[in-house]
């Protein structure tokens, strides 16, 4: 396996535009299952809080990616590389998560995700509001302290205390037709760095 992504070889010259597009034919993603008894109570109340919806949860990890790939995301250039692109429009994530039917062609910044400057640092929080804000007809029961308890777990569960590892991007745009569209639509992906590893949770509702 090569290099982690966020280990940066100072000396490696900038790859040129055609060596950065001819490298994005040699990407190789292999999908992982995230299981824990933290992210599984998590997600049956996002289950719950969006029952006209729901959520879709994928893991894929890079098993194979050039130098060239290294050399952009170990500096965060993940949106110069057009790395969500790549992933999102892949046969591996059209075969593991086939009712996000992700559209034949895709921008390069995937429905505007955007990556959130404090990260996984305040993920838990983002998340505990994701079910105490609900969707378009229930809310999470508990005080907003277990929500915060529960979310903790969770991101405790895909993180492992590593947060200065993890970039965190999210958009709230109805970017492929499994969205509703309406006011309850959210994309969280958190790429793990050191282990080349990006996890996606899309949730939505409707009325």
């Amino acid at each position: 396996m090569p290099r982690p992504w966020n280990e940066i070889d100072w000396n490696q010259p900038r790859p040129s535009q055609a060596e950065l597009i001819s490298s994005w034919s040699s990407l190789r993603w292999e999908p992982r299952t995230p299981e824990s008894p933290a992210l599984t109570a998590y997600l049956a109340e996002v289950a719950r809080t969006h029952a006209n919806g729901g959520y879709l949860l994928g893991q894929l990890r890079a098993v194979e990616y050039p130098d060239v790939a290294q050399w952009f995301i170990s500096r965060n250039r993940l949106d110069e590389y057009e790395l969500f692109r790549l992933l999102f429009t892949s046969d591996i994530v059209r075969r593991t998560l086939p009712d996000l039917a992700v559209p034949a062609t895709l921008g390069s910044d995937v429905g505007g995700l955007q990556q959130h400057a404090a990260g996984a640092l305040v993920l838990d929080g983002l998340w505990a509001h994701l079910i105490t804000g609900g969707g378009a007809y229930h809310r999470f029961a508990g005080t907003a302290r277990e929500a915060k308890t529960l979310a903790a777990a969770a991101v405790d569960a895909l993180v492992g205390g590593r947060f200065e590892d993890f970039r965190v991007d999210i958009t709230h745009d109805a970017w492929t037709p499994w969205f509703h569209d309406v006011a309850w639509d959210s994309t969280y992906v958190l790429t793990d760095l050191r282990n080349a590893q990006i996890t996606v949770l899309c949730v939505t509702d409707t009325d």
